[in-house]
């Protein structure tokens, strides 16, 4: 039997090797919550299909009051099932195991007369939710940025130094991937604020600097959440967009500003801007959605906008909901060569058309649709961070 158990032992061990390589090979181009690596890790120890492991698992973290709060969670046949957050004082007996040694491992049979005396070892939420009698347990301290302790219930049989083993490995893992997730959340921030901050420059001469760029995003943002399409692009949308414009950073203000009409020279090198933007974006992975928005939020359904004059599909669907919420904003806001519309205004020429803009020709039909949908979104959002000039 030792021999099997250590077998087992070392499969799962394994399993969570692999999912730390998995993970790190993967972190340039995964975005991911510690509640995601949470799952994954636990669900390659808990019990179940044939797997020796433990029922149900306690993972605690420490708060910064000094308190420990966490969850249980058991494997279902159709995926992980968790608790409602659970507290603890670090006084009472139930946090005992939480701040004692780095390993802990107790059967009922050998602490107790009886499994029902064994139970006053834990807190009442945690045997609620485990449901069945608590007969054994192994606990773990987890170092890294949030220290915390991970409590592994109900083995069969009895629980061992085997199980011990495998549930310090999960406790390293987990230590380490919430360290590295903490990291890529604060590379994340550093990210989104230099391109806010390169989008606010290319603003910076025209009216209602960064305003323009913001509600940009988040009229982008409501599109394609009500289109339905994936959260990750949702994401992903709501901050690129704001770099439609780039390339207007290459455009001399003296035309960028001009209240007369532009000659045919300055509209051709006011058609450049796409271009520009996608050449100051560069190559890089992180940028491929915003590069897209910025080469093609200016092309129209029929063909007929620029700088390529793709058509229908061909244009790319970043750019096809791009376009749309930076034109709204464009008639919303003051220009120095209009005025600003009111709401209503607006909504009747991206029903009607006016002598620049013919919606059934210049917008995909799909994401027209939504916006129609959704258009008092569009409202609230432009109200909020509307203009500032009269």
């Amino acid at each position: 039997m030792p021999s099997e158990l250590c077998d087992m032992s070392l499969r799962q061990t394994q399993e969570l090797l692999r999912l730390t390589d998995s993970t790190l090979q993967n972190i340039c181009c995964r975005r991911f919550t510690s509640e995601e690596l949470y799952e994954e890790a636990l669900s390659r120890v808990l019990g179940g299909k044939g797997r020796r492991g433990p029922g149900s698992i306690l993972l605690v973290f420490k708060n910064g009051d000094g308190k420990y709060s966490g969850r249980v969670f058991h494997l279902l046949a159709d995926g992980m099932a968790e608790s409602e957050e659970i507290t603890f004082d670090p006084a009472s007996a139930y946090a005992t195991d939480m701040s004692s040694a780095d390993i802990v491992i107790s059967n009922w049979c050998d602490d107790c007369e009886s499994v029902g005396e064994y139970q006053d070892n834990f807190h009442p939420a945690v045997k609620a939710y485990v449901a069945s009698p608590i007969k054994n347990f192994v606990c773990n301290r987890i170092s890294g940025d949030r220290p915390g302790v991970i409590i592994a219930f109900n083995y069969p049989g009895e629980a061992t130094h085997y199980d011990a083993e495998v549930l310090r490995s999960l406790a390293v893992v987990i230590g380490s991937l919430v360290t590295l997730s903490n990291e890529v959340r604060e590379t994340e921030r550093a990210f989104i604020y230099t391109i806010e901050a390169l989008a606010r420059a290319c603003e910076a001469a025209e009216e209602e600097t960064g305003k323009h760029v913001v509600r940009v995003n988040r009229y982008a943002g409501a599109l394609a959440a009500n289109m339905g399409l994936p959260p990750a692009f949702v994401e992903a949308i709501s901050y690129s967009a704001q770099m439609h414009d780039v390339g207007k950073i290459k455009i001399p203000n003296s035309i960028l500003l001009k209240e007369d009409i532009l000659d045919a020279a300055e509209t051709e090198l006011i058609k450049m801007h796409p271009v520009y933007g996608q050449q100051i974006l560069g190559d890089s992975p992180r940028l491929t959605l915003a590069r897209e928005i910025a080469i093609s939020h200016h092309e129209s359904w029929d063909g007929s906008g620029y700088p390529y004059g793709l058509k229908g599909e061909r244009i790319p669907l970043a750019g096809r909901i791009v376009k749309i919420a930076d034109v709204y904003d464009a008639l919303r806001s003051k220009r120095s060569y209009k005025p600003a519309f009111s709401h209503f205004e607006t909504i009747e020429v991206f029903r009607r058309g006016d002598e620049r803009i013919s919606p059934l020709l210049h917008f995909d039909p799909e994401v027209l649709k939504t916006f129609f949908k959704i258009d008092h979104i569009f409202e609230k959002i432009y109200d909020s961070l509307g203009s500032s000039t009269p």
